[in-house]
């Protein structure tokens, strides 16, 4: 994986820590990475764009 792209997931990721308990998975994409997590017992899926914007899926 590309430096760059390592960078954007541990960012993106930093991000929505707060919001979830855990991470699951992290799957990178040109315009967004999309973060698979764990809260309270539900499964989310957040996308965290390269502008900064998150939103949930």
């Amino acid at each position: 994986m590309a430096k760059d792209t390592v960078e954007r997931i541990r960012k993106a990721q930093d991000k929505v820590r707060e919001r979830l308990d855990y991470i699951l998975e992290s799957v990178p994409a040109l315009d967004f990475v999309e973060i698979v997590g764990n809260v309270g017992g539900d499964v989310v899926t957040y996308r965290v764009y390269n502008d900064s914007f998150v939103c949930e899926k």
